[in-house]
């Protein structure tokens, strides 16, 4: 208001109704135009390529918000393949700002877009221009760039279902009712048998009961609860009596069955449960890796990598050679910039684990 002279807020709600450039201008000052190339690790990227590339025709993909560009040329360059002439699958990017979308079709970025530990994709995926970084045009090629708005009812209303739908780093953002619309736009643009990634802190934001982890929950990633191929389908509850919510998960003896039912409680989205569950069973086995490792997972689906890193380090410290804390482990300290401690845990999984068929 201040830019534009005005002091009435009811004029420049008018203003906002009949002129699209200011509406543009003032969303480009809204959103979080914070990203990088291969946000949330290239193993993150690795994963989704494996799920694109496994469709049997080339997978369509949503990338909402995509800001300036650099999540959805990210997949466009992990899955292309090198030998071929195009990437495996086609991508539409959608943004409120178009000012940002016009920044990510000119495909040009600096040095600080690169910040993500691990392969550098500048030298095989981009040309040097000046100060700048140009993408390659086979891969500017895969990604459409649209202008939309996620929480509106018409959002992409003529468009086909989507095999994957990358919306990270949005609900954190949204009101409740504005959730529930994006929601019900996802219900609609996401195939039966597709899947669905955010970011672990936004896990507990899903639907309760309408999706399911499709593994690590550090990756965000999830599919419609029924099934690969399924309708989605309504949670079977077993006969139990009634209980009050706010009662803790009652846990049985020191060691049947509590450690699984706090992994169910995790699975279906019970954060604050299966916290407590896990730290219930500590009380009892404070010398027991696994429960440590599972509360590791559960900070992690919360959002909170601190705490994560504590528990995976204290399941490490009894349990060195514990696979599911080594495996977290690595990609935390990746993101700590700590490669010497990710390298060796890298080396000890191997031996632990070794590839199939050796």
């Amino acid at each position: 208001m201040t830019a534009r002279g005005i002091a009435d807020p009811a004029l420049y709600a008018a203003r906002l109704i009949t002129e699209r450039a200011e509406r543009d201008a003032l969303a480009a000052d809204l959103v979080v135009p914070e990203t990088w190339f291969f946000r949330g690790g290239h193993s993150l990227f690795d994963r989704l390529t494996t799920f694109v590339l496994s469709r049997k025709a080339i997978a369509r993909v949503l990338s909402a918000p995509c800001s300036t560009g650099e999540e959805p040329y990210s997949l466009a360059m992990a899955s292309h393949d090198p030998h071929g002439t195009a990437p495996g699958c086609t991508i539409d990017a959608i943004d409120l700002s178009e000012r940002n979308l016009a920044r990510a079709a000119e495909g040009r970025y600096s040095a600080s877009a690169f910040r993500e530990p691990g392969p550098d994709p500048r030298r095989a995926y981009f040309r040097k221009t000046g100060d700048l970084w140009e993408i390659l045009p086979q891969i500017r090629a895969a990604v459409r760039f649209l202008p939309g708005n996620l929480t509106d009812p018409l959002f992409l209303q003529r468009e086909r279902p989507y095999d994957l739908i990358l919306c990270r780093n949005v609900f954190i953002y949204f009101t409740p009712d504005a959730k529930q619309r994006a929601m019900a736009n996802i219900d609609r643009l996401l195939t039966a048998d597709g899947r669905l990634c955010v970011t672990p802190a936004e896990a507990d934001r899903l639907p309760a009961g309408r999706f399911v982890p499709e593994g690590p929950t550090e990756f965000g990633l999830y599919r419609r609860n029924g099934g690969e191929g399924g309708q989605p389908k309504a949670i079977a509850r077993e006969p139990a009596a009634p209980a009050p919510p706010a009662t803790p998960p009652t846990l049985a003896t020191p060691k049947e069955g509590t450690l699984a039912a706090a992994r169910r409680l995790a699975d279906s989205g019970q954060l604050a449960d299966a916290r407590a569950a896990c730290e219930q069973i500590l009380r009892l086995r404070p010398g027991d890796a696994d429960p440590f490792a599972l509360l590791g997972v559960v900070h992690l689906a919360a959002g909170n990598a601190d705490a994560a890193y504590d528990a995976f380090g204290k399941a490490l410290y009894l349990d060195a050679d514990h696979v599911e804390a080594i495996s977290h482990m690595i990609g935390l300290c990746e993101r700590r910039g700590n490669a010497a401690r990710a390298a060796a845990l890298r080396n000890r999984l191997a031996r632990l684990a070794p590839p199939e068929g050796t």
